[in-house]
């Protein structure tokens, strides 16, 4: 759900609600992962494995994302609209930061809980992944207020369709279903109409075939409610 009262599509701007349908993505996947690996019981490896590979997973997807952006979106804002951005620059950064600290750490502690399952490794985890997803959530919503307004104004569609292009290419290609069935699960449908459009046509019937039922099926195995 967008945290932006200004208008991200329309005449004269570029349609940059699919960020908002990514970061919906990322919170309907991360917000409940700090509860999934609390949850496990001590020496529960197979049920560890399953929750461990979620949040690998959904790291990769996240972090694919972040370098997207940071080839192609900050870039062209700093160069067209610096003054607007200058405000928000030190905030941005900052967040990165903090962003890629907690990343890091969650990543080095999930092979050792995923082995053994321990209860201290599970505490540990779990304070780490539930700092990175507080310190993303304010992220997405600061980008949400500050820089798409901009980049609505700023960037062209060719320009954006770009963007989600690279994104799309750094989601890991067995995930591809999911990724996109959990899009249809919290997306505006015209949104995720759009977005498929510009995938070539034996993708978008790969996934009009595969993604709900891809959806559902991991959905229910990581146990997030769909």
């Amino acid at each position: 759900m967008s945290t932006t009262s200004a208008p991200l599509h329309g005449p004269g701007l570029t349609d940059v609600r699919g960020m908002i349908m990514a970061h919906d993505a990322f919170r309907w996947s991360l917000l409940p992962a700090p509860a999934l690996v609390q949850n496990v019981a001590t020496g529960d490896v197979r049920r560890a494995a399953v929750v461990a590979g979620h949040v690998e997973t959904i790291l990769a997807v996240l972090e694919g994302h972040h370098t997207s952006e940071d080839e192609l979106l900050w870039p062209r804002l700093l160069e067209r609209v610096p003054e607007e951005l200058a405000p928000v620059v030190h905030l941005m950064e900052s967040q990165h930061e903090q962003i890629h600290d907690h990343l890091e750490l969650t990543l080095a502690l999930l092979p050792r809980w995923r082995a053994g399952a321990a209860a201290a490794d599970r505490d540990r985890l779990g304070t780490a992944v539930g700092a990175l997803v507080e310190a993303l959530t304010e992220h997405m919503a600061a980008e949400e207020r500050h820089l798409l307004p901009l980049a609505a104004r700023s960037v062209s569609e060719a320009e954006w369709a770009e963007l989600g292009e690279r994104g799309m290419r750094k989601i890991p290609f067995r995930f591809l279903p999911t990724a996109f069935g959990i899009m249809r699960h919290v997306g505006d449908p015209d949104v995720v109409a759009a977005d498929l459009a510009k995938a070539p046509l034996p993708i978008r019937a790969w996934l009009r075939l595969t993604a709900d039922r891809a959806f559902r099926r991991y959905a229910a195995e990581v146990g997030i409610a769909a």
